[in-house]
């Protein structure tokens, strides 16, 4: 038996407007998934945003051959577009990153929009001082990766 009172999570409600561009991320993928397969005479993947795009970078490759891959880089592109969109209304936003290589914090991109006159940057959740402007994320890409 749990002692205590048990605790009850729910996801944030998402609106109207993710909800579409969310169905049409998916409908682009199962589109140039079902090309994928029916081309090269493959088993679908699960109709999931994460699995159609694991799927398509497996292949992209072979898709980057083809000759729709104008297409799919015009729709993928648009799609991405419209998805910034809706989750950076104002142009700028907070993406999480990671753990930070210097403590125990968390790491979270600070996406400026363009006429912001500061910088977009990553920064440490728990001490201020641990931030990496733009130009250093390559460097701190490898001290994550290498912690």
């Amino acid at each position: 038996m749990r002692n205590g009172p048990r605790k009850i999570t729910t996801a944030a409600p998402i609106s109207p407007a993710a909800a579409e561009v969310r169905t049409a991320i998916r409908t682009v993928l199962v589109s140039w998934a079902g090309l994928v397969t029916d081309e090269r005479r493959l088993e679908p993947p699960p109709r999931d945003i994460r699995a159609l795009s694991r799927f398509l970078c497996r292949h992209a490759e072979w898709l980057a051959a083809h000759p729709a891959a104008g297409e799919i880089v015009d729709e993928i592109g648009e799609i991405t577009r419209a998805a910034r969109k809706t989750a950076y209304p104002n142009g700028g936003g907070q993406v999480p990153v990671g753990d930070c290589p210097n403590c125990e914090g968390d790491l979270v991109a600070l996406i400026r929009r363009r006429d912001d006159p500061l910088p977009s940057e990553i920064v440490c959740t728990d001490f201020p001082d641990h931030t990496w402007p733009a130009t250093r994320w390559a460097t701190l890409a490898r001290a994550i990766q290498g912690r």
